[in-house]
């Protein structure tokens, strides 16, 4: 058992001593620096107590190094470990917004690309629907056209026919003035020869009476027929006219079915023009997203270069360790030889 005047105060005092020295905080030690008094037993729990309460300079004496070179490295560790995480948060919240701008601005691309692409689809529908109608249109122009055609080569004809029948009255008049002229150069013969040829020239007249009967009959019914033409003529020219103001009507629809036309195709130019410009934003932000995570990753290699260092530090504190441990190692040899060197006679 210890002597009654060994109490916490005389370790904690010894233990401040052999840490102001640098050397280990054992119970041996302890004992040495009291002169030698003192059981383990006692001293064990009274040096656990202050180490305890003393721990960086239980940790100081461990090491064997200077205090101010252990603060010095601890406060360096610290420091670049608190720059290197705030740079890292600073840059990862950076990066966060910039992403969120970027993501926010890409999603309103989209949603811009989209309706422009709606817009497109109903103007290329429009622009279909009117070459619909300018098809369809065409091809009533086209029939109507082969109408008025057809109407007018029919009119020919019967301009031709009335022609042809105006010849053929003329023609039967002239018989007709023929057939006077004759029958006035028979009578003029008749009359020298009456009293021997009297039947036979009442006979030619009675034929010739009927002769003329019948040009009469057919000149009245050629002039029905002509009459009969003439309407039919006013018929065809008010076809005509109607065809006319219906060509007039669908010449100004396809005229502004054209005009419709040139606007549709002139407001997909402009579509494709914004659609042109769309991209070439979508591409800036892509190479300014790239940008961003080319800087990204510059930080995160400096942050790595900043960890490689600090593993070299600990690496250069642990050899530091390593060699005072075998440094104290050679001193406890060198002072088992010492006192053996010492104990021999």
């Amino acid at each position: 058992m210890a002597r009654p005047g060994i109490t916490y105060v005389h370790v904690a005092d010894a233990a401040v001593r052999l840490v102001a020295q640098g050397k280990n905080l054992t119970i041996d030690n302890i004992r040495e620096t009291l002169g030698g008094t003192g059981s383990k037993s006692t001293i064990a729990p009274l040096l656990k107590r202050w180490k305890t309460a003393h721990q960086d300079s239980v940790a100081q004496a461990d090491l064997g190094l200077p205090a101010e070179l252990v603060l010095a490295l601890k406060g360096m560790y610290e420091k670049v470990q608190a720059d290197a995480a705030l740079r890292y948060q600073q840059a990862t919240q950076v990066h966060q917004t910039e992403t969120a701008i970027l993501q926010e601005r890409l999603q309103q691309a989209f949603v811009e690309h989209d309706a422009l692409r709606n817009v497109h689809d109903e103007q290329a529908q429009a622009l279909a629907e009117a070459h619909a109608r300018i098809l369809v249109l065409d091809k009533t122009v086209h029939r109507q056209e082969i109408a008025l055609a057809s109407l007018s080569s029919e009119k020919v004809g019967l301009e031709q026919r009335l022609a042809d029948r105006s010849a053929e009255v003329a023609s039967l008049t002239q018989q007709l003035q023929q057939a006077r002229t004759q029958f006035e150069h028979y009578q003029e013969s008749v009359a020298q020869q009456r009293e021997d040829e009297l039947q036979a020239a009442e006979q030619r007249h009675n034929h010739l009476e009927q002769e003329l009967s019948a040009l009469r009959q057919r000149l009245l019914a050629q002039q029905t027929r002509l009459g009969e033409l003439q309407a039919q003529e006013q018929r065809v020219a008010q076809d005509n006219d109607r065809l006319q103001s219906t060509l007039l009507t669908t010449q100004e629809s396809l005229t502004q079915s054209c005009n419709a036309h040139e606007q549709a195709a002139f407001q997909l130019t402009e579509l494709k023009r914004i659609h042109q410009a769309l991209e070439q934003h979508h591409g800036t932000s892509e190479q300014r997203l790239a940008e961003k995570r080319t800087n990204l990753a510059v930080t995160e290699k400096e942050r790595n270069l900043l960890a490689e260092r600090l593993t070299q530090a600990e690496t250069q504190l642990t050899n530091l360790l390593t060699e005072k441990l075998l440094l104290l190692q050679e001193k406890a040899v060198l002072s088992s030889q010492l006192a053996e060197f010492r104990a021999q006679p």
